[in-house]
């Protein structure tokens, strides 16, 4: 059953102290919620709970969803209201292949300004994953994961790929809550750490073929056929009786 906005009712209280600028914080708040997959795709978000749930204006919440809807994470429907983007499989294909050519573009950049600092905190990530992976947790994995991509596209020094990366790196979470298939093998932290030993080795291209062959990994990990499955609900179904 999908969460609803109660999720971040129970969360959060009514009316804390917060510091820093409201729309900030929770706009960083229903972001997370949405790329670790507490509220998936298609979940209302209605303005009067979350205006409750975080003590403030309908208002504020409009303009947070606004800022969002824009980021491609929420999707604004005349007439009814906000909710959790559902991208389609045509968008999920084309999320999939712009971030093979971006962040293939971006990490052949990286190898050859990287420094062995850069390289530690890499590496550091890539063991928070591990720790992750072995501990079972597969949100805190999700996290990591995306944070990863995240920051090489930061180190690579381009701003304006580094943005594309960061809302692409946030619609494919939404993808894979969406399609992820019955089953699927989670990637292993291991395809991280090829992608830093050949950064290590300033070789950009077998950083690059790392890097596609990760990504590619990551979509056969969700189900993005459009022709639905025949199903045998013979052997699905047992008589009655």
């Amino acid at each position: 059953m999908p969460p609803s906005s109660g999720l971040l009712a129970k969360q959060v209280p009514a009316a804390p102290k917060r510091r820093g600028r409201a729309d900030e914080r929770i706009h960083s708040e229903i972001y997370s919620a949405i790329i670790n997959h507490q509220l998936r795709p298609a979940t209302p978000l209605q303005e009067d709970a979350l205006a409750t749930a975080f003590g403030v204006s309908r208002t504020l919440i409009r303009k947070v969803l606004q800022q969002l809807s824009h980021e491609k994470l929420v999707e604004l429907i005349p007439n009814k209201g906000a909710i959790v983007a559902r991208p389609s499989v045509e968008e999920a294909r084309q999320v999939f292949e712009a971030r093979r050519e971006i962040e293939c573009i971006l990490i052949r950049r990286l190898a050859a300004t990287i420094t062995d600092a850069e390289i530690i905190r890499l590496r550091a990530a890539v063991e928070a994953e591990a720790r992750a992976q072995e501990q079972g947790d597969k949100r805190r994995r999700l996290q990591l994961s995306g944070d990863f991509h995240r920051e090489l596209a930061s180190l690579a020094g381009n701003d304006v790929l580094k943005d594309f990366v960061h809302e692409l790196v946030s619609r494919s979470s939404l993808v894979i809550a969406l399609y992820e298939s019955p089953g699927a093998v989670p990637c292993a932290y291991d395809e991280h750490k090829r992608i830093v030993d050949a950064l290590a080795k300033r070789d950009g291209e077998d950083a690059a073929r790392n890097m596609e062959h990760h990504l590619r990994h990551v979509e056969a990990q969700v189900d993005l056929s459009d022709v639905p499955a025949r199903i045998d609900f013979k052997s699905l179904f047992r008589p009655l009786g």
